[in-house]
């Protein structure tokens, strides 16, 4: 993966979360810390902070995986206060790469293991980790009575190329 496309998954991942903002945010609070029997996450503020937490875990140290705790969620501006931090720390981290560190591989210490990856394994992953927990976000707010939002690509796709013309 290249500077290139890390940039654009990192500006679809941002959209996307705006998109789930406008529909959660005027829920309220409430909403977000409301059980959701049946789920496989105790509550909507759950996942998005387990969301937000993969990048703490995977780039708080590069060279290896935290054990940084999941911050609490008990509010939206919880959510976009954690989301603002952990986001930042990965861009100043991409930022600090020259495009050859970017793709070259190196040891990390994954959970006691030693494996070798670019820095842009490990950001994709984390990109995609984010995309992969958006049909949890989607079942949760199904479950509440909420209708999810459209986060499919290509309407990112529309929406960035008509911002461009």
């Amino acid at each position: 993966m290249d500077r290139t496309a890390l940039e654009e998954l990192f500006a679809y991942t941002d959209w996307t979360w705006r998109q789930y903002a406008d529909i959660i945010r005027p829920l309220g609070d409430e909403a977000l810390v409301k059980p959701v029997p049946s789920s496989g996450w105790p509550a909507l503020r759950d996942a998005l902070a387990h969301v937000n937490w993969g990048y703490d875990r995977w780039i708080a140290e590069p060279s290896h995986t935290s054990d940084i705790p999941v911050e609490p969620v008990n509010s939206w501006a919880d959510a976009e206060a954690f989301r603002r931090r952990v986001r930042g720390r990965f861009r100043e981290y991409l930022d600090s790469l020259s495009d050859k560190e970017l793709t070259t591989p190196r040891e990390m210490n994954i959970d006691g293991d030693q494996m070798s990856y670019a820095p842009a394994d490990i950001l994709t992953l984390l990109l995609l980790h984010e995309r992969e927990h958006h049909g949890d976000i989607n079942t949760l707010l199904y479950q509440m009575g909420v209708e999810p939002p459209q986060t499919s690509y290509r309407f990112f796709l529309l929406e960035s190329s008509a911002s461009l013309t």
